[in-house]
């Protein structure tokens, strides 16, 4: 069972034509064919890949962390980056008490310059990938205003991943519901975003108000490139239908449609993609598939070769 990816091209559309594409056709060329596979290091095949949208339940956790899995079972090294203040992707794979101690070294302290090193030592391995954990300080308003008034503010994120020892195939990044310094240091760490939202006209709506915070970054920060538009939780009804349609019609982007599953979020609630879950069924394989076909993607437009047998 597949799913659409589809690109389309609009002009008259209600949700702001093309908005989350650069307008200048040279660069929208250039959007859509040059992803910072590499976040432009000369000395690192790492791709990195942020997941955000300011709306808050609309998948962004559930796909980075089945994107994750999907990318480590045909063999990728990956590491999955959790800088959501709430720690949702921390907490659902089992991480809790290393969420709420804050006493022991945490994601916000090594955004600071002289810990940057230490990033290496609270990274966790998880059976199917690597893990550089949420922290409750970054939820403290104390801290994010320290951050938000520090030298390079957005780029924290983008010097601490410089500094990890082991060169993964990619680093995909969580973030919080909010467009603030702790999503902006995400998008500028990555260049390259995937935006989920639930197929619903007041969600897709805010894919406009994404759309401008992405454009108000780029002049200090370069191109951030725009790889998918993820539907999540699509249900066979006519206002699902209808801005899905509207979707691909406003935006030439690929676009996913994830259809709503239970044992997507059964799967994260123990602790595992769904990749890694023991259940073995024709929904599970179903699931797969959607997330293998993302995973296909990414390893296109990354040039990278899967190293073991794509699951089913």
């Amino acid at each position: 069972m597949g799913f659409n990816i589809a690109v389309f091209h609009s002009s008259n559309e209600t949700l702001a034509p093309n908005a989350l594409i650069v307008t200048n056709e040279t660069k929208k060329t250039s959007i859509m064919n040059s992803p910072k596979g590499t976040n432009d290091m000369s000395d690192t095949n790492t791709s990195r890949i942020t997941v955000a949208n300011q709306k808050g339940g609309a998948g962004k956790t559930t796909d980075v962390i089945h994107t994750g899995g999907a990318l480590s079972a045909r063999g990728h090294d990956v590491l999955l980056v959790d800088i959501d203040y709430h720690g949702g992707l921390t907490c659902s794979l089992g991480y809790n008490d290393l969420y709420y101690d804050t006493e022991r070294t945490t994601l916000f302290d090594v955004l600071d310059f002289e810990q940057m090193d230490s990033v290496n030592d609270i990274i966790v391995e998880h059976d199917e990938f690597d893990i550089l954990p949420a922290s409750e300080k970054l939820g403290n308003n104390k801290n994010i205003q320290t951050l938000l008034e520090a030298p390079k503010s957005r780029e924290r994120l983008g010097m601490t991943l410089d500094k990890l020892d082991k060169d993964y195939d990619y680093v995909i990044v969580d973030t919080p519901p909010s467009l603030n310094v702790l999503t902006d240091n995400a998008l500028v760490a990555s260049g390259n975003v995937v935006i989920p939202v639930i197929p619903e006209k007041l969600n897709a709506n805010s894919l406009q108000i994404f759309a401008k915070q992405l454009r108000s970054l780029e002049p200090a920060y370069g191109d951030i490139t725009r790889l998918a538009i993820m539907c999540n939780r699509v249900e066979q009804n006519g206002e699902h239908r209808s801005t899905i349609k509207e979707i691909k019609s406003a935006y030439s982007l690929p676009v996913f449609e994830i259809p709503k599953r239970t044992d997507l979020s059964q799967s994260i609630g123990e602790g595992s993609s769904i990749f890694g879950f023991e259940k073995e069924n024709k929904r599970v394989e179903d699931a797969r598939e959607l997330f293998n076909e993302i995973a296909d993607l990414f390893d296109e437009t990354f040039e990278k070769t899967a190293s073991q047998e794509v699951k089913a």
